[in-house]
């Protein structure tokens, strides 16, 4: 079930963007280069603080596993999971695009629809952003002596706040003006693409990125397989991904024009507005995730606890 929360929290997305705006910056470019390193940096917090806590939990690695065997291991799992996740939210994009277009040929209302398919569209950033969060933590855990890479030491390297963690922070404080400059540099900053052409690509680029990685059971890896070229080639495609995302997400900015009443308005042709609704409307949505994991039925699997948004049928 598909739930709109943009609705449900369309306060918190205004405040998220007005606090946002309340900074000065120096050029669009900046503002966008800014919003993309912020996000990826709350990506990560949440990943270490909710999510890796989970998979280390679920992963059930013979002590005497270490070094290389250990990090292959751990990142075939790690990989393989965000493509799929990926690969489901492109398609809930393309599931509530067949919904709108049903509503449009029955002249129903499509506010709803039409916001589920940019609430679809931002947890598609959300596994982009994670990508990148995991290049860059994979890229310096690479660096890292075998003898330190333990199974007692995963909570170091996942979830703890120490220097491993500071260091992971530091690099993707930069990733938002790398990410930026490629996408400029490469004419990628393209806000006029249609949603199928948008889709497509994203499916072709998560599965050229799985097929660069240890993810095959049967097939055996050398140690060194994950090697500064491997991670250039890695990074390049998720950055990629981040120009049609980008676009789709533009595509129904004037929807949240007409959800705030005018309070705001947003044009899809301007990269100030595209990223200011970006950031309001992921930097919402990751509250909402973090909620859902604490006290959502559907996400804790107990009876009690709150369901936010609203369904589109």
């Amino acid at each position: 079930m598909s739930l709109v929360s943009i609705y449900s929290n369309k306060d918190v997305i205004i405040n998220k963007i007005k606090s946002l705006n309340e900074q000065k910056f120096d050029s669009d470019l900046q503002l966008a280069s800014y919003v993309i390193s912020e996000c990826i940096l709350k990506q990560y917090e949440m990943m270490r603080n909710v999510l890796n806590p989970n998979m280390i939990k679920k992963r059930f690695f013979k002590q005497e596993l270490s070094g290389n065997q250990l990090k292959n291991a751990l990142y075939q799992h790690i990989y393989s999971h965000n493509h799929i996740a990926l690969t489901d939210e492109i398609f809930e994009v393309k599931n509530a695009i067949t919904k709108y277009n049903n509503k449009l040929n029955n002249n129903q209302d499509t506010l709803m629809a039409k916001l589920l398919i940019l609430e679809e569209y931002i947890d598609t950033f959300h596994f982009i952003l994670e990508y990148t969060a995991l290049l860059e933590e994979h890229y310096l855990i690479t660096l890292v002596s075998n003898k330190d890479f333990t199974v007692s030491n995963l909570n170091y390297y996942y979830v703890f706040n120490n220097k491993f963690s500071e260091q992971v922070n530091e690099m993707l404080k930069n990733e938002g003006y790398h990410i930026i400059s490629y996408l400029y540099d490469t004419d990628q900053l393209n806000l006029e693409l249609d949603d199928e052409f948008i889709l497509d690509n994203l499916l072709k680029l998560n599965r050229e990125f799985i097929r660069k990685c240890n993810f095959k059971d049967w097939k055996n890896y050398s140690d060194d397989f994950y090697s500064p070229i491997k991670f250039a080639e890695l990074f390049k495609i998720n950055r990629d991904m981040y120009s049609l995302c980008i676009s789709g997400i533009g595509n129904y900015l004037n929807t949240l024009s007409f959800l705030f009443n005018s309070e705001m308005t947003f044009s899809c042709n301007s990269l100030k507005d595209v990223f200011s609704a970006i950031y309001g409307l992921y930097m919402a949505k990751r509250e909402e995730n973090i909620r859902r994991q604490n006290n959502d039925p559907r996400y804790t699997g107990k009876d009690e606890g709150e369901i936010v948004g609203v369904e589109v049928k």
